[in-house]
């Protein structure tokens, strides 16, 4: 066992996916990106120095923007690994390329690794919070 490994989290990789095969909508930050990603079939690999702080350059693939994010994980979803066919990636770390971000095609599902909710640049992420508001109206 590695320690913060996302893949010993057993028991809610489980959980998640008992949740993906219903049609509640789900906000996956942070951990809960890895562990999504993980219930799905991706894989998750160990940053070699982690994503910590609030300095990190994601951008949205789906407007264009890039925002900095606040961050704070030492594993990232790995993009090879990720199902094509049912999902997307939806941002992406401007720093080393990995992805910031997921959404699941045909699913009220989406998730991101960075921290929305801490807001740390000049352009507010909260954005974030106002599209799964949306989804789930």
């Amino acid at each position: 066992m590695d320690h913060g490994d996302p893949e010993d989290c057993e028991i809610g990789i489980g959980t998640i996916k008992k949740l993906y095969d219903t049609d509640i909508p789900i906000l996956g930050i942070c951990l809960g990106h890895q562990l999504m990603a993980l219930a799905t079939g991706a894989k998750t690999a160990k940053l070699k120095y982690g994503h910590r702080g609030p300095n990190h350059p994601v951008k949205d693939l789906n407007n264009g923007k890039v925002y900095i994010t606040s961050q704070n994980h030492g594993y990232y979803v790995k993009d090879d690994s990720v199902d094509e066919s049912k999902t997307l990636v939806s941002h992406v770390n401007l720093n080393d390329g990995t992805v910031e971000g997921l959404r699941y095609k045909e699913k009220k599902i989406f998730t991101v690794q960075f921290h929305p909710e801490a807001c740390p640049g000049p352009e507010d992420t909260g954005y974030i919070f106002d599209e799964f508001l949306d989804m789930i109206k």
